[in-house]
């Protein structure tokens, strides 16, 4: 196959999100519970979880009782991708507190923990100190199975793949995969303005993704979603198995740090839920 310029075989097939508009607030909002104690049927969840769109727990999931969210946790988890994935300790007051020691990572982190926060419309991850802090972002080798990841989260701590973050030909075989094209590296001063664009974006992106599992978001097939994945296993917490993708709205949220509506979805559910 013939190499195409960046511009040429990136940029065209690539459609671009508008950044989510919101605003921070000084304090996370409290979950709305209905006002009722009491668990409402599974007949009534069932019912609505059936009006909302594939793996997107809209509205008419969103005003169950506190006690209705508890009872059926399992079931929600199974129709929408989440569960718990941080320790109990991490967020308090729904809020986490993040740090991270590497200069290299301060920037990208800032703006990954910004697009929660501005999509949540509160401050759900606070910038903490060496000192005081619940979750930790740092580089990670990875192991021998370093290739098969770019960030990685476990219960407080995030990884970024430093092998990944430093290679010169990694972020080539990134824009390959989602264009479909052999690209080669950047030589015009046009090139190399989009190569740097999309660098940034890809490892932003990379870090939200992983402060979305923090949150108790698993994967999904849509590539607009911030928490896409190549493919996916049917589980007690996956609605079903995968190994295509589904192309959402046609934006590509691995190169743009944009959230999707399903994302934020999932995301105050989770929240409904108690995960963080």
């Amino acid at each position: 196959m013939t190499k195409k310029s960046l511009i040429a075989a990136v940029l065209a097939s690539l459609t671009f999100a508008t950044a989510l508009p919101a605003t921070f607030l000084s304090s996370p909002a409290q979950p709305t519970y209905a006002s009722s104690a009491k668990a409402a049927a599974g007949s009534t969840v069932a019912r609505a979880v059936k009006k909302t769109g594939d793996l997107n727990p809209s509205s008419s999931v969103q005003h169950f009782s506190k006690a209705t969210y508890t009872k059926y946790s399992a079931y929600f988890d199974k129709q929408y991708n989440v569960d718990r994935m941080s320790k109990s300790s991490v967020f308090t007051k729904h809020r986490a507190t993040v740090y991270t020691p590497s200069s290299q990572l301060r920037g990208y982190l800032a703006a990954s923990m910004k697009t929660w926060n501005k999509s949540l419309g509160a401050t759900v991850f606070a910038t903490g100190t060496k000192a005081h802090h619940t979750i930790t972002v740092n580089f990670g080798t990875g192991g021998k199975d370093a290739s098969e990841w770019d960030g990685l989260y476990k219960t407080n701590k995030l990884y970024v793949n430093k092998r990944h973050f430093y290679s010169p030909s990694y972020m080539l075989t990134v824009l390959q995969a989602i264009s479909g094209h052999k690209v080669s590296a950047p030589k015009t001063a046009a090139d190399k303005a989009a190569y740097e664009k999309y660098y940034m974006g890809f490892w932003e992106a990379t870090i939200t993704h992983e402060l979305g599992h923090s949150l108790g978001l698993d994967h999904t097939p849509y590539q607009d979603d911030i928490m896409y994945a190549q493919s996916g296993d049917s589980s007690s917490s996956i609605k079903y198995s995968w190994t295509t993708s589904k192309a959402g709205n046609g934006t590509v949220a691995a190169l743009t740090n944009v959230l999707s509506t399903r994302d934020v979805n999932r995301a105050k559910l989770t929240k409904l839920l108690g995960y963080w």
